[in-house]
This record gives structure tokens, C-alpha cells and sequence, in this order.
């Protein structure tokens, strides 16, 4: 461990990657994320610690587990981080590759005009923990590696990178190849409780508000929806999300 102070050469690069991230490096905020990282046997570049969470045992754990460790003030880690409440820990790793997607089995999200980091991450949880085969991208989403959708994701977008900068078509084209299904989900579909698909498929979702595109829609198969109760007319995307993966897990879809 090197101690260091605010006005270092490392501190200003790791200021300088929390305000616009540099391509292929990620930085995890948190004392539970990056002891999950570890625990999954992700590679850390360089480890920012507070001096307090470094005399502790626990953060010598951290430190062996990184390939450099930098120890600095808690007040300037504190600034530097990226979230409200610092936990006195930074880590530095590389993005990781999303692993190769045949649309010939189980489910995929396609997520379109998901902007909110925290959404996204939500989503990527669910997907993980609900088998989602894999999450992919429109253009114009959220990164999936920002500081908010790596803490909303609870670290899942490590477990399951997503396919970034995908078109609807693409994505379509290629569970029909593999004789699997299309949906949307949208307001005004089939009621939950009587969608039965099976094998391969896709499940379009757009942002709250703006929704799918016509575009996008008129590729689907059909649609589904949630049915809502209590004059509420739409439910946060990441929840849709987790519910359909749950009905679909359910159905062995």
C-alpha cells in the first residue's frame, strides 16, 4: 500500500474517470461490491482506500487482492467518490465482455431508450437473478458501467455483461432464426396470466413515458401487459422487468 494525497497523479486520474469514464476501465464504489468482485475472481487494477478502512483487517484483504493499492485521506476519497455516501473504498476494473448470444434458447430483454443508470443496473439484476439469457442494448441507453447502474445492478453487470449498441431488427432476426418468439411489453397487451410462451424468445421494453417505438412494436410478435389496478396506468421498468422474468421462469420459458 502507497499512501498518496490529493493532489497526486493518481488522484487526478481517478477524478478525471469518475467525471467521463475512460473506455474498458470501470470504477466500483462500495465495500460490498468490491468484496463480490474479489469473491468472483475479478482482476482489480488499482484499489483507493481510506486511510481508516486501510489500519482495519478487513482492508488488508482488499489491498492483497489488488494489483496496486493506494491509500489516501477518507475526506478526499470522499470527495472524489461518486456516490452520496462513500464507504471509503474505490476500485478500478476493466469492463468486462459480454458473452456471445444465440437467441436459441430461453430469454433475452431487449431494452430500448433506458436512460436512468439506476434503472438499468435494476434491470441487470433481475436478469441475473431470474436467468435471463442475456440483456441487450439499444442505442442511446444508459451505460451500463457507470458508478449508479454498477451499484443499482448490485454488481450483476460483472456476472452478465450486456450486449451494447444493438438495433431491434438485429436482435429480432435473430430469434426468429433460432424459430423463437418476439414480445413487447406494453400497455394494452395480453394479460400476464394468459401469456404462455415457449422456447426462445425476446422481451422488448421501453423507458417509462416514452415507451417502445412503433417501430420496434410492429416487429413483435404481440404484446403483453401487466394488468394494473388502482388507476395506475404504468409500473418502473425495472419492476415490469423482474415480473415478467419471474412469470417466464415460472412457465420454464
Amino acid at each position: 500500500m502507497q499512501r498518496i494525497g490529493r493532489h497526486s497523479d493518481r488522484v487526478k486520474e481517478l477524478r478525471r474517470s469518475i467525471r467521463k469514464r475512460p473506455a474498458g476501465l470501470v470504477v466500483v464504489d462500495g465495500r460490498r461490491l468490491v468484496a463480490d468482485l474479489i469473491r468472483w475472481g475479478v482482476p482489480i487494477r488499482d484499489l483507493f482506500i481510506s486511510e481508516e478502512l486501510a489500519e482495519q483487517g478487513a482492508g488488508v484483504d482488499y489491498c492483497l487482492a489488488a494489483g496496486n493499492s493506494w491509500v489516501l485521506a477518507g475526506s478526499v476519497l470522499g470527495e472524489i467518490a461518486p456516490t452520496r455516501s462513500p464507504q471509503g473504498i474505490l476500485a478500478v476494473v476493466d469492463e468486462p465482455e459480454a458473452q456471445p448470444w444465440q437467441g436459441d434458447r430461453g430469454v433475452a430483454l431487449f431494452l430500448e431508450g433506458v436512460q436512468d443508470p439506476g434503472n438499468l443496473g435494476a434491470i441487470m439484476r433481475s436478469a441475473v437473478a431470474l436467468g435471463a439469457e442475456a440483456v441487450l442494448l439499444a442505442p442511446r441507453c444508459a451505460d451500463p458501467f457507470s458508478p449508479a447502474a454498477v451499484r443499482g445492478s448490485a454488481g450483476a453487470v460483472f456476472r452478465m455483461a450486456p450486449h451494447r449498441e444493438l438495433s431491434v431488427e438485429e436482435a429480432a432476426a435473430t430469434v426468429r432464426g433460432k424459430g423463437g418468439w418476439v414480445w413487447a411489453a406494453m400497455a394494452g397487451g395480453q394479460p400476464l396470466d394468459r401469456w404462455h410462451p415457449r422456447g426462445p424468445g425476446l422481451v422488448l421494453l421501453g423507458a417509462e413515458g416514452a415507451g417502445l417505438r412503433a417501430e420496434s412494436v410492429a416487429l413483435a410478435d404481440g404484446r403483453v401487459a401487466i394488468p394494473l389496478e388502482r388507476d395506475i396506468e404504468s409500473l418502473n421498468v425495472a419492476v415490469a422487468a423482474g415480473i415478467l422474468l419471474a412469470h417466464l421462469r415460472a412457465l420454464g420459458a
